[in-house]
């Protein structure tokens, strides 16, 4: 039976040889979900399942590629979604195109060229094979931002926006983020997931989810910046509400 750090190195190398094959048809694709998070992050929680979103449909070669490395593949509204079954669990993919969806609430981030243009090259590695890594194009802190706060009951998105929040607060543009939400037409959406959290923060409900996935505590000066963050992009956003 596979361990964990199998699965995940060997989810890891599925990626690179689906972006290997990406470029090679001229096909864009950017990292969003948990590998995105790693990217940016210090890495907090286990992740195996890829998404990415593609600047054109996935067709021919590439889903050959897919079926090749053992991935059931079906078409969906918004791209295509597989899973490679293993011996120990499953990696699911999913990779849109034009939008991505989010089930949790119904909710859509439109994609655009603006997407694929301000997407970072960073490096993306294991969070147990940490000498497991790869060069990839990820979506930009802000956009990764809304991905995060868009769905509603899932705590890896959660424990995944406590953790761009904590490493890289100070780098977050909130002026950009707020047009992001703005342009998507997700204002109302994003307020009302604010101020689910900023409760949440306050209850003490967030530091059982992130004790939980992470085995570690959330420090009160980190929650206490966390909290001032959101007051300011509920800020901005009132303003374009």
């Amino acid at each position: 039976m596979m361990s964990e750090e199998q699965v995940e190195r060997k989810s890891l190398e599925d990626l690179k040889d689906m972006l290997d094959a990406a470029h090679k048809q001229g096909i864009r694709l950017v990292i969003i979900g948990g590998y995105a998070v790693a990217a940016y992050t210090r890495g907090y929680r286990y992740t195996k399942d890829i998404d990415l979103v593609a600047d054109k449909p996935v067709l021919g070669k590439l889903k050959g590629l897919l079926k090749s490395l053992g991935y059931s593949i079906r078409d969906t509204e918004f791209g295509i979604a597989g899973t490679k079954k293993l011996s120990k669990g499953f990696v699911d993919l999913h990779i849109s195109v034009g939008r991505i969806y989010d089930i949790s609430t119904g909710k859509e981030y439109p994609i655009d060229s603006s997407f694929f243009k301000y997407a970072k090259r960073l490096t993306v590695r294991g969070y147990i094979s940490k000498a497991t890594s790869l060069k990839a194009s990820v979506a930009d802190l802000e956009t990764l931002i809304v991905l995060k706060m868009m769905p509603v009951g899932r705590n890896k998105d959660a424990v995944d926006l406590l953790s761009l929040l904590r490493d890289r607060r100070e780098e977050i543009d909130l002026p950009s983020l707020a047009d992001r939400v703005t342009t998507a037409g997700l204002t109302m959406h994003l307020l009302n997931r604010i101020r689910d959290y900023a409760r949440r923060l306050r209850n003490g409900e967030l530091d059982k989810i992130w004790f939980d996935i992470t085995a570690t505590r959330l420090p009160y000066t980190e929650k206490r910046e966390i909290w001032k963050f959101f007051a300011k992009l509920a800020d901005l956003l009132r303003r374009t509400a």
